[in-house]
């Protein structure tokens, strides 16, 4: 497995920013949370998992864990120098992980999706909901241009899952979106994965910081991207 650090991909879709609550639910129970979906498979929160047995890539915000033949590569918001995202790849297929706060009494991915809907269709892109391995997904097709300046088209598949206050995002991106196989190496990927959001105050929509790995196995981060 290598590591490698890269600028933020500006044509990935951008985190959410704001959520709002289930609001007539919490009028009729104002001192209950609603229940939130249970994750037995992954992904976890870090109060989920075991410490003494974590193996996974330290990346601050989120815990991962490729597997054989995999990169990653973290994208780096060059303002602000806070690692926004990991890309994780393997061959032709990648996967993007983006975990952000969200609030405590309700989820954030239905926001979100509406957003990244929006978002894909202004663009000029077409937008499809589907049912994907962590519920309701969205299969995105966004116009794109090749090395050689013409235009093509980019097929993505966006999953989203709610956990006790925060949303980890993931976007399949190559041959992920077309080989079944390829889109299930990554998937086991993403439902291994920790998020580690920290206690501390953060706004619907704040993008959990990651920052280069401190795990032998990762590697050094070369100077490039």
């Amino acid at each position: 497995m290598v590591f490698r650090r890269r600028r933020r991909d500006d044509d990935t879709a951008e985190p959410s920013t704001g959520g709002s609550g289930d609001t007539e639910w919490l009028d009729q129970h104002p001192d209950e949370p609603p229940a939130r979906p249970q994750r037995p498979d992954g992904p976890f929160d870090v109060s989920e998992v075991e410490p003494a047995a974590e193996t996974r890539v330290d990346l601050g915000g989120l815990l991962v864990r490729p597997g054989p033949g995999m990169q990653l590569q973290l994208q780096v918001d060059e303002r602000s120098g806070t690692g926004t995202a990991v890309m994780i790849v393997h061959g032709d297929a990648a996967v993007q992980l983006v975990a952000v706060a969200a609030p405590r009494s309700s989820g954030l991915w239905d926001e979100t999706k509406a957003q990244i809907a929006a978002d894909a269709r202004n663009r000029g892109g077409t937008v499809q909901e589907a049912p994907g391995p962590f519920g309701t997904e969205l299969r995105l097709v966004l116009p794109a241009k090749t090395p050689e300046g013409k235009n093509a088209a980019r097929p993505s598949r966006v999953c989203g899952v709610d956990g006790p206050r925060w949303l980890l995002r993931a976007t399949f991106l190559g041959t992920a979106v077309t080989d079944a196989q390829a889109f299930a190496r990554l998937v086991k990927v993403v439902r291994d994965t920790v998020v580690v959001r920290g206690d501390g105050p953060m706004a619907p929509g704040d993008v959990i910081a990651l920052k280069p790995p401190r795990s032998p196995a990762a590697g050094p981060a070369p100077a490039g991207g």
